[in-house]
């Protein structure tokens, strides 16, 4: 390769709507601009939005995951030339051919743990054989990316890293800083009230306190803080229908959008239950966070370890059941200024992508033995 041309770097992800989480959109975005050429490989369904990336060196490529879409992808990888300076997968599916296709390439393959799969919550001995294949592929990738410091430490012992692989840790945030746009989405949307407390829920509704809080707050009256479910799936918005302090947005958003609807809203929820270890590890993690705190809103959060962080940095509350949720949407509002505030500083000091990153970009251009722009 002539050192003038851009390096090749490929991500392999298997999810849908992609771009709307930032562990996976803010890595392309940032090579990308950086002039690296971008290739991603992801599914595209009919119910979700397809990725929306508009610069010209990031190419989308649809993922068929099956046994024929998968030989096709490994070939595609291990014949692409030049030859991937990188190739960043996500476990299962994709990190299996990814390193399968290095075997050929000789191309590294970078770790992105997005979800955590425990040996423990496996049931069946497909999974467990998944489990036990996904362990074997990550010692052969030259890093890790996490979401969290907590969550770096657990997977190092629970994939049996060794001590000297590289585990960086990027929470799953955009880059900084936290602003709140002037936006009244929700307001005209739904046609709630321009001075009405709106507590925000942007995500899937995999939750069982998410689920207890629709049906509470059905039965909520007028006084109470609106609470406004924005889905990623229409699937499961559909069936729902608005009343009492409950709205469901029924659109699902294009991720260039999201900073604008969520800028409408007053609080965020990050409503985890502790079923699982992955998200008894969720902290900063949790793209719901994340968002809203970019977005400057404080957040209520489930009583979870891996949220202390929120009341001792003052950026919002963490409540033992649903029933507490009014108090803490009182509690906040009571002194909202200094928890926006308290909200923005730890953005800036903990969360901000464009510093977490730098050391992964640097990880990049070791293994490529140059820089990732274009000389």
């Amino acid at each position: 390769m002539n050192v003038r041309d851009p390096l090749h770097i490929a991500f392999v992800i298997e999810h849908a709507y992609v771009d709307a989480l930032a562990c996976f959109r803010e890595p392309i975005k940032a090579l990308a601009a950086r002039g690296a050429r971008v290739d991603l490989y992801t599914r595209l369904t009919a119910t979700h939005p397809p990725p929306a990336f508009s610069h010209p060196n990031i190419r989308v490529i649809p993922l068929d995951v099956s046994y024929g879409g998968a030989v096709r992808l490994a070939v595609r990888l291990a014949a692409h030339r030049p030859r991937y300076a990188v190739v960043l997968a996500a476990p299962q599916w994709g990190l299996h051919w990814a390193v399968t296709a290095s075997a050929v390439s000789r191309a590294p393959v970078a770790y992105i743990s997005d979800e955590l799969i425990v040996d423990r919550e496996l049931t069946t001995a497909a999974q467990r054989r998944r489990k036990a294949r996904e362990r074997r592929m990550h010692h052969r990738c030259a890093f890790t990316i996490a979401l969290s410091q907590d969550r770096a430490d657990f997977l190092r012992g629970l994939n049996r890293l060794p001590g000297e692989h590289p585990i960086y840790v990027v929470p799953n945030s955009a880059p900084g800083p936290a602003v709140r746009l002037a936006s009244q989405f929700y307001q005209d949307l739904l046609g709630l009230p321009s001075d009405r407390c709106i507590l925000l829920h942007a995500g899937g509704m995999g939750w069982r306190p998410a689920e207890a809080l629709a049906a509470a707050a059905a039965t909520w009256d007028g006084a109470a803080p609106a609470i406004v479910f924005q889905g990623r799936l229409p699937s499961q918005m559909q069936a729902r229908e608005s009343r009492g302090a409950v709205w469901y947005s029924p659109t699902t958003l294009p991720s260039h959008l999201l900073d604008h609807a969520v800028s409408s809203a007053h609080i965020g929820l990050a409503l985890y239950d502790d079923e699982k270890a992955n998200d008894r590890l969720m902290g900063t993690a949790s793209g719901k966070v994340c968002l809203y705190m970019k977005n400057a809103l404080p957040v209520i959060t489930t009583r979870l370890a891996c949220f202390d962080w929120v009341e001792r940095e003052g950026c919002g509350v963490r409540v033992a059941t649903i029933d507490d949720i009014p108090a803490a949407a009182r509690t906040i509002c009571a002194d909202y200024d200094r928890y926006v505030a308290a909200v923005q500083r730890y953005y800036a000091e903990h969360l901000d992508f464009t510093r977490t990153f730098e050391p992964v970009v640097e990880a990049i251009e070791a293994l490529a033995g140059r820089t990732v722009a274009v000389a």
